[in-house]
């Protein structure tokens, strides 16, 4: 028997054209979060459109759009003038972040941890290798950019779709700030605590990975307290998009 052919219709220049700008969208968020929670934006820095979407290679629309999003979340702010930049949070902000993270963040170490496997392990020594490097080499950026990825990957490994969107919540609000901590002689950036966490999940034991989790976070909040967070402390906002990049 004959094979019938099958007539795709292609899709209308409409559709197509919905696709494309979608696509556009979600690489721009893509980049704009993760800028924002690995600290490549800085507290008081204003978000050019016109830089942004030049170094993202596409227009100012898609760009305008995600900033209103991360102005609706709270990761950004407008100014009186109009314009759009990175909020220097107070010592009271940082404060609330920080205890909301201990919850949350705790919650989904603890949940990671019953579930955790030899993979899990693996890649997290790996991540924590990469981040020792980067102290070592006093790499600013790929400390916070490795930082981020460790504590995502072994939230992510809780498997909950409700966490990880509140925990994502957070990192985008106090994420830029997270800078400061490198201003802060009594903060040595040893990994100390993520060691502890790794040693942790290889004994099994929930209780000790949660407790040096939130050990990690109070250390980091009280750090940022120390230097107020940053309110008085003039930055370089000289920094490209490199990192956003790097995937």
């Amino acid at each position: 028997m004959a094979n019938a052919k099958t007539n795709k219709t292609p899709p209308a220049p409409e559709e197509k054209a919905t696709r494309g700008r979608a696509h556009v969208y979600d690489l721009v968020a893509r980049y704009m979060y993760r800028g924002l929670m690995v600290g490549a934006f800085l507290p008081g820095q204003v978000m050019s459109l016109r830089k942004l979407a030049a170094a993202l290679g596409t227009s100012p629309m898609p760009v305008r759009e995600v900033l209103s999003r991360l102005v609706a979340a709270n990761a950004l702010e407008e100014t009186k003038g109009g314009s759009v930049r990175v909020p220097r949070l107070t010592p009271e902000k940082i404060a609330d972040l920080f205890d909301v993270r201990e919850q949350l963040e705790g919650n989904a170490t603890e949940r990671a941890a019953k579930v955790c496997t030899k993979d899990l392990i693996t890649e997290l020594t790996a991540i924590n290798k990469s981040l020792l490097q980067a102290i070592e080499k006093r790499d600013i950026m790929n400390c916070l950019s490795q930082n981020q990825k460790f504590h995502f990957t072994l939230y992510e490994a809780s498997g909950s779709d409700v966490l990880m969107p509140l925990i994502e919540s957070l990192w985008l609000q106090f994420g830029p700030t997270m800078y400061m901590s490198f201003l802060v002689p009594s903060m040595p950036w040893d990994a100390s605590s993520h060691v502890k966490i790794i040693e942790a999940l290889k004994a099994e034991n929930p209780g000790a990975a949660k407790r040096a989790v939130l050990h990690d976070i109070r250390r980091t909040g009280q750090a940022l307290l120390n230097v107020g967070g940053g309110q008085s402390i003039e930055l370089p906002f000289t920094r490209g998009l490199e990192l956003l990049f790097d995937t």
